[in-house]
């Protein structure tokens, strides 16, 4: 006995698509205010160690509750993206827009860091000083921080288009860049070097000087350069990204009314990057005009910072001025291993 066809065909069964969908930049742009949330909270938790010190006796504190409502926010945030993509036909990691895989397991870890730091405060109490930095569980908090405010940076990056991309989708790398830039600055406070810049009155504080200086130099340094590898930069990118950090820094330590001058000098430096990157056009494939700017960008930083300050910590002229020369070294030094010589062989690069 035969069956006789119905008339109804079987429908075909759906193939999920294999290409990560792309944010938008205006998802970007939400994905930021919400990262941005998260950072401010931090910084004020940051603000209350500093100033409240061993009165902190509770792992509930208001400015927990601050940093910890952000983190709801942009994983909720991060969640709803992903539900997006499985309205798209996607599964897996692929749910989620192209680089937010990151922020994906940066929810994970910021959650496990959550629930970790409860613990460790129930069971240890609350850290203080440099402690609180280098505590595990505010590591893990850390690190999840980072990977979620970098994920617009990851998936402008991925975006189909050459150096010179409109504006729109610049910018939310950049803003991507300085949360980062922000955070790392954060766990790096007791070595900051604008807002704690060490006596040098002695050989141990002189050495603390010089280091100071050059690690802060080049977290400042790397992420401008990380950005110019991709794109031409828009004019105000180093000041917003050197204003923002620095006012979140002075904020949280020593406060904004206890001294103009370093505030004044990194939105002075910020503008003359500004400046030279508009003169030198620095690219990868303008290899001296990326290795000058490199060496150039701390020498904007540092010059006249340590020219102002560094007297009144006993620093002498020799010694500030060796470390702007050695921070200047540095930040090509940095420029080399971003981009590195040319292979024999290979293109010449443009001069």
């Amino acid at each position: 006995m035969t069956t006789q066809p119905t008339g109804h065909a079987r429908p075909a069964l759906s193939t999920p698509p294999t290409a990560r969908w792309q944010a938008t930049p205006a998802q970007n742009l939400v994905t930021l205010l919400l990262g941005f949330w998260l950072m401010t909270g931090i910084f004020v938790d940051g603000w209350a160690h500093n100033h409240l010190g061993e009165r902190l006796e509770t792992f509930f504190t208001p400015w927990h509750a601050v940093f910890y409502s952000g983190f709801l926010a942009v994983a909720v945030w991060t969640a709803w993206l992903g539900r997006l993509g499985l309205r798209r036909g996607h599964r897996g990691v692929q749910v989620f827009p192209d680089g937010y895989g990151l922020g994906a397991a940066g929810v994970v870890v910021f959650a496990l860091g959550g629930l970790g730091d409860m613990t460790w405060h129930t069971l240890f109490g609350i850290e203080v000083g440099i402690d609180a930095l280098l505590s595990p569980t505010h590591l893990l908090l850390f690190l999840g921080a980072q990977l979620l405010v970098v994920s617009p940076l990851v998936s402008c990056w991925r975006h189909a288009g050459g150096r010179t991309m409109p504006g729109a989708r610049v910018w939310p790398a950049v803003l991507s860049a300085t949360a980062a830039l922000s955070f790392t600055s954060f766990m790096h406070m007791y070595a900051w070097t604008l807002v704690n810049l060490p006596a040098a009155s002695s050989f141990d504080g002189a050495r603390s000087f010089v280091a100071s200086t050059l690690l802060t130099s080049l977290i400042l340094t790397a992420p401008v350069l990380l950005l110019l590898l991709r794109w031409d930069l828009p004019f105000g990118t180093v000041t917003l990204m050197f204003t923002v950090n620095t006012v979140l820094m002075r904020g949280m330590t020593v406060g904004l009314t206890e001294d103009a001058a370093p505030l004044l000098v990194m939105l002075g430096a910020g503008l003359t990057a500004d400046v030279l990157l508009r003169a030198l056009r620095p690219s990868p494939t303008r290899r001296a005009a990326y290795r000058t700017f490199a060496a150039l960008l701390p020498l904007a930083v540092w010059v006249p910072y340590l020219a102002l300050t560094a007297a009144d910590r006993g620093a002498s002229l020799e010694l500030w001025t060796g470390a702007c020369v050695m921070a200047a070294l540095g930040g090509l030094a940095l420029s080399t291993l971003t981009v590195p010589p040319a292979l024999p062989g290979t293109q010449p690069a443009e001069p």
